[in-house]
């Protein structure tokens, strides 16, 4: 069996190669090819695209042929190039990684190979919540400029990101006949785009380090709290800042980490007055300055020291389809509080392997985050179920065979 993988990141096999900066995303990808590549009876390629190419870029990686593309604008392959890929690889089925960018939809396109489309979120359905539930409409029309400037800062940033690329999701998803995701709700959204299209179910492996590691109840710093990702106003850091401010009163030593791009901006950009003038609002508003630490981008051996020492994991999006630091977290042994919202909420049972909330509802976020605090006996108690849930969910073995499962699937159907 020949399976051609299709992705928009330019994967570490070929990243030193062409000089192209190593990403931290989409390491489930090499995840699976890892799994993949040892199966007997089964030879791997992938296709990726970059500016660091001015030609096709041929090589074999550890098992696995490469192929990188000229990115002929905005993560696109052109056409002639993804032909090329095809002839010179002839693939018994196409994988294509990912649903938002030009270089998936392209392949979606092809009609002689099967192609199964492997759903990371869906735009469509993190649309809605770009604003972060902030009021908008309240700074649109507010007397201070400074909070006009911020909502249409706002507004334009939400419609530049994604009104031309949901489109072309819709497109790509529309296109193809099958479908691997993770949760009801990718299920459910791409249903709606595209009725015909068989669904598969297969979930995601994490990254090597945090199968062996795990979180000690008895060896962190108390009245630490843990979140994966605050740059953008969906990921809705903006609640846990007034949270942390509820949890002052009675924790004066509370601190939170936040890992990833900062979304406080520091030079003179048009963006420093947009989500950034916010947080920097609300953080003198409460007077937490001391209280929040935006730790930058962290390698997988720095998140899990960060996590190992810290109270709480708590996953506050607005939207997330199955978020891997909510995986990753649990499969550690973390106490998680999470907001139930998308496909999150699949991933753990409430009260027994997580705490709920509303997503945008800072003071029951707040009154979660007590509970591990107050609680050692119910923190240890989740963590541990956690542990036990996300060894099954994300066991490398099982969703290896999964997915070669998929793909004899859909081969025995278009033999």
């Amino acid at each position: 069996m020949r399976v051609l993988w299709v992705t928009a990141q330019v994967l570490p096999l070929v990243a030193d190669d062409i000089g192209e900066g190593k990403s931290g995303f989409g390491g489930w990808v090499m995840n699976m090819l890892n799994q993949l590549k040892d199966v007997e009876n089964i030879e791997l390629g992938v296709a990726m695209c970059s500016k660091k190419v001015n030609a096709m870029f041929e090589k074999d990686c550890d098992g696995i042929h490469c192929y990188v593309s000229p990115d002929v604008g905005g993560k696109a392959m052109d056409e002639s190039a993804v032909n090329d890929i095809v002839d010179r690889f002839k693939p018994d089925i196409i994988h294509v990684e990912g649903n938002e960018f030009p270089i998936h939809n392209i392949f979606t396109k092809i009609k002689k190979v099967p192609v199964l489309l492997s759903l990371q979120g869906i735009l469509s359905g993190y649309e809605p919540y770009q604003y972060g539930q902030l009021p908008i409409s309240d700074f649109l029309f507010s007397p201070k400029r400074k909070n006009m400037l911020t909502a249409w800062i706002l507004y334009f940033r939400k419609h530049f990101l994604f009104d031309n690329r949901i489109s072309m999701e819709n497109d790509t998803i529309g296109n193809v006949q099958y479908i691997t995701g993770r949760t009801f709700w990718d299920r459910a959204h791409s249903h709606w785009i595209n009725p015909d299209a068989e669904y598969f179910t297969c979930n995601r492996i994490l990254r090597t380090d945090f199968y062996k590691e795990k979180w000690d109840a008895d060896n962190f710093v108390k009245h630490t709290i843990y979140v994966g990702n605050g740059n953008s106003p969906l990921k809705g850091i903006h609640n846990v800042l007034e949270a942390v401010a509820l949890l002052k009163n009675e924790f004066p030593d509370v601190k939170l980490y936040v890992s990833g791009v900062s979304p406080i901006v520091r030079n003179m950009s048009i963006k420093k007055f947009g989500y950034s003038r916010l947080i920097e609002k609300l953080i003198k508003k409460h007077n937490i300055e001391e209280n929040v630490v935006f730790t930058g981008s962290l390698s997988g051996s720095e998140m899990i020291d960060y996590m190992k020492k810290s109270n709480v994991y708590v996953l506050p999006s607005l939207i997330e389809n199955s978020p891997n630091t909510l995986g990753e977290a649990m499969i550690l042994g973390m106490p998680c509080v999470s907001a139930y919202t998308g496909g999150a909420s699949e991933m753990a049972i409430d009260e027994k392997e997580c705490l709920f909330y509303r997503a945008n509802d800072p003071k029951l976020l707040a009154w979660q985050i007590r509970r591990v605090f107050t609680d050692e006996k119910l923190a240890k108690n989740i963590g541990e179920a956690a542990r036990c849930h996300a060894k099954i969910t994300h066991d490398p073995v099982l969703n290896r065979d999964a997915l070669l499962n998929i793909y004899k699937k859909i081969l025995g159907k278009t033999e």
